[in-house]
């Protein structure tokens, strides 16, 4: 979230006492305040994918369902603990999951995000591998739906941001913002399903804009990455953090190399102008080094 500082009044301070009409500036930072007090809270719909696409061994319990959020999974907990070894996650995007507004590579960078944000969340706690084998887990993420962004929208919550002069205050309108919806799952050698969860968010006015179709989806599968690893990987959810032990860091560094290897990694320059301008995730993600992302026929 982007703080803002009352700029206009300190430039007001400095300027001579000269008499003329009042400036417009107080009124419209009152209305451009006003409107992001308004957006407190306001959050984007769940997008709901036409339907499901991992098949199901086991029953689902639903853990969130609310409007803007939804889980329901399946965790083999007894049958993943220890180390688990782990395949480098495989990724695809169902027949119909994004509208014309969204092209076909700006969804493969969304879908390519979402199995880094996995990847690297793995990282630390699985021994990744290349390939199958005998106990390697694989790992397959589909990307269901896909809301876009109003950019228009995230450009103006971005312009009137810079005209706020209130703190700690979201720094987008509740309109236009964008959703993903992505079901992943982990299965034995054998087919067994120990993992499957079906996972949907809609953006909150809390999040950064970002001017693109894209622009929420993208954000939001790094956090698909962090909770569905964490719904199998953390021993003690109660307590804050992932209890599960970490690997020694030189595993660790040859794990982020191959998810590097094969999902990219992210532009440093870019993510520190991001913070800056709301920028496209184009400008800071150049997607996988290989063509990597399956798209349902």
């Amino acid at each position: 979230m982007f703080l803002f500082v009352n700029s206009f009044s300190t430039c007001a301070q400095s300027a001579p006492a000269v008499a003329q009409k009042p400036p417009i500036y107080p009124s419209l930072r009152f209305v451009l305040n006003a409107a992001l007090v308004l957006a407190l809270g306001a959050c984007a719909s769940a997008p709901r994918p036409a339907q499901n696409t991992l098949v199901e061994q086991q029953p689902l319990v639903v853990k969130v369902n609310k409007r803007h959020r939804h889980i329901e999974q399946f965790v083999n907990a007894e049958a993943l603990s220890g180390t688990p070894r782990i395949a480098v996650p495989a990724v695809r995007i169902a027949d119909g999951a994004f509208d014309k507004s969204i092209t076909a590579p700006q969804a493969q960078l969304v879908a390519n995000h979402a199995a880094r944000s996995v990847c690297l969340a793995l990282a630390k706690y699985a021994e990744l591998s290349r390939e199958g084998g005998d106990g390697v887990l694989s790992a397959r993420l589909v990307v269901t739906a896909i809301k876009p962004t109003s950019g228009a929208a995230a450009g103006a919550s971005f312009v009137a941001g810079q005209f706020s002069t209130v703190p700690l205050v979201p720094t987008r309108f509740p309109g236009g913002l964008g959703g993903l919806a992505v079901e992943g799952e982990l299965r034995t050698q054998e087919d067994q399903q120990l993992v499957l969860m079906r996972w949907a968010r809609g953006a909150s006015s809390n999040d950064d804009p970002m001017v693109s179709a894209i622009g929420d989806a993208w954000q939001l599968a790094e956090v698909f990455g962090k909770e569905f690893t964490r719904s199998f990987l953390d021993t003690n959810p109660k307590k804050w953090g992932i209890q599960r032990q970490r690997l020694p860091s030189a595993t660790a560094k040859a794990n982020r190399a191959l998810c590097a290897e094969y999902f990219g990694k992210l532009s440093l320059m870019g993510r520190a102008g991001g913070m800056l301008l709301p920028l496209a995730p184009g400008a800071m993600d150049p997607g996988a080094p290989k063509a990597n992302v399956e798209t349902d026929d």
